[in-house]
C-alpha cells in the first residue's frame, strides 16, 4: 500500500500530465497543476523542484508503461532486432508527445548523467541481460543510433514515428553490411 505522500505525488503527476496534454507544457503553470491535483502550491514544490522535474517524472512513468508492453510482446533475437522492436513502441510515444519530448531532451542533452541508469538497463535488455564488455560498447553505439534518430525526428516540423523507425532500420542495415577497412 502506498503512503499518503506517494499518493499525493501520483495525484500531482497525473494532474500535470493531463494539463500538459490539454494546454501544452509551456502553458501549464505549477499553480494550475496544484489546483488540478487538489493540493497547495507549496505541496507541488515539496515533491518536484521544478515543472521540468514533473515532466521528467511524468514521461518516465509513461515510458515505463510503453516498455513494459514492448517487453510483453518481445520476440526479437538479436540486439538490432530488439532495438527496432523497442523503437517501434517508443518512437510513436515520443512522436505523440513531441512537445514534451523536445522540452525534455533539450534539457537532458546537457545532463545525460540523469539518464545513465535507464540507458544501461536498456542496453542490458538489448543483450538479454548479459552484455560482455564488447557488447556494452556496441550497445552504446546502438543507443547513439537510437537517440540521434529520435532527435532528428523530433527536430522535424511534423514528427513521424514511421519515418524515424525506417531511418533507424536503414542505419542498422547499413552497419550490418559495412566492412571494416583493411
Amino acid at each position: 500500500m502506498s503512503t499518503k505522500r506517494e499518493q499525493t505525488r501520483t495525484r500531482i503527476l497525473q494532474a500535470a500530465w493531463q494539463l500538459f496534454q490539454e494546454q501544452g507544457y509551456q502553458n501549464s503553470s505549477t499553480r494550475a497543476i496544484a489546483r488540478a491535483a487538489g493540493v497547495a502550491d507549496g505541496t507541488v514544490f515539496s515533491h518536484f523542484k521544478t515543472k521540468l522535474d514533473m515532466l521528467k517524472a511524468g514521461i518516465l512513468v509513461q515510458v515505463d508503461t510503453v516498455v513494459a508492453e514492448a517487453d510483453r510482446l518481445l520476440r526479437a533475437n538479436t540486439p538490432e532486432q530488439r532495438l527496432l522492436h523497442y523503437a517501434s513502441h517508443l518512437y510513436p510515444f515520443y512522436a505523440e508527445c513531441a512537445e514534451f519530448s523536445r522540452e525534455l531532451f533539450k534539457e537532458l542533452l546537457w545532463d545525460q548523467q540523469e539518464l545513465r541508469p535507464q540507458i544501461q538497463a536498456f542496453i542490458d535488455k538489448l543483450f538479454a541481460d548479459k552484455p560482455s564488455e564488447d557488447d556494452r560498447l556496441y550497445g552504446q553505439i546502438l543507443m547513439d543510433l537510437y537517440f540521434m534518430t529520435l532527435l532528428e525526428g523530433l527536430g522535424e516540423r511534423t514528427c513521424d514515428s514511421d519515418r524515424m523507425l525506417a531511418q533507424l532500420g536503414a542505419k542498422l542495415d547499413h552497419m550490418s553490411r559495412a566492412q571494416p577497412a583493411t
